[in-house]
């Protein structure tokens, strides 16, 4: 190889870097909104088969009835080292009706994802069907539109390939820019069904549109042309590869969520990943 290629690859490389590190960043914030679908998922199948969600009353309600069950009950028993004390007895109790526990439970992003990713354990031993997306596909096929359109779930939906209940009376019913910010986190409040004040037609949250769910990150002007950059990424790439999922988000073992918090570094340092 001769020293203007060895040049030319070497620029390339250089003028590809912000640009395909920015596309990196997207393709790992996608990979964790995969991962929090299958949370999401896992908390509306406990709120559906065991919270009786009812329209107009607020859901944070129905996580109550959740707490109650003896499926929760087992499960925070379970995996106690995975949720706060104010989750083990009110899983789901938003921030806004008091009690004397720190705020918590699936109303916010962050607690959202960290019940529901140990939580996909107990749908997986407490729902019926071959493996975990058989299970989520059936609760999901068969829940309530109201609360798919209202909890977003028709993002969660589209990102894991599940079956859906027919939403087309529903897309006729405003949700806000709020509550779709709070995904994976559930809105705590009741759905009221009122129509979109100019009708669904020009409404972004009209529609399943995963792009507003997770807005990529900036990509920088590339001096490149298509083939440069094309060949450059797939240089990239090649030196820093993302960890990538298959068909279906990854999911730890039960025996990883059943740890403390400051033991599961050491869980994960003496483990191959394959075996995570």
């Amino acid at each position: 190889m001769n020293q203007n290629l060895f040049r030319r690859i070497a620029r390339l490389e250089t003028l590809a870097k912000p640009y395909l590190e920015a596309r990196q960043r997207a393709e790992e914030q996608w990979e964790k909104a995969f991962q929090e679908a299958a949370g999401h998922a896992a908390i509306l199948a406990f709120l559906i088969r065991y919270g009786n969600p009812i329209i107009g009353e607020p859901l944070s309600r129905a996580c109550q009835r959740v707490s109650e069950s003896p499926a929760w009950t087992k499960f925070s028993e379970e995996f106690q080292h995975s949720l706060l004390p104010s989750d083990a007895q009110y899983p789901f109790k938003p921030y806004n009706e008091p009690y004397n526990e720190p705020y918590s439970g699936p109303f916010k992003r962050d607690r959202a994802f960290l019940i529901g990713a140990p939580l996909r354990h107990a749908v997986i031993s407490n729902f019926a069907g071959a493996d975990e997306k058989e299970k989520l596909d059936a609760v999901f096929a068969s829940a309530p539109p109201w609360l798919i359109w209202f909890a977003f779930a028709d993002y969660t939906a589209k990102l894991l390939s599940l079956t859906l209940p027919d939403l087309s009376r529903e897309t006729h019913f405003a949700r806000s820019q709020e509550n779709l910010e709070l995904w994976p986190g559930l809105p705590s409040g009741a759905f009221e069904p009122s129509r979109w004040a100019n009708g669904p037609e020009n409404e972004p949250l009209a529609h399943t549109d995963l792009s507003l769910l997770r807005p990529a990150p900036q990509l920088p002007d590339s001096p490149m042309t298509p083939r440069e950059q094309k060949r450059a990424r797939a240089t990239y790439m090649r030196s820093h590869p993302i960890r990538r999922t298959d068909s279906w988000p990854f999911l730890f073992k039960a025996e990883f969520f059943k740890l403390p918090f400051d033991r599961r570094g050491e869980w994960l340092r003496n483990r191959n990943p394959k075996d995570w």
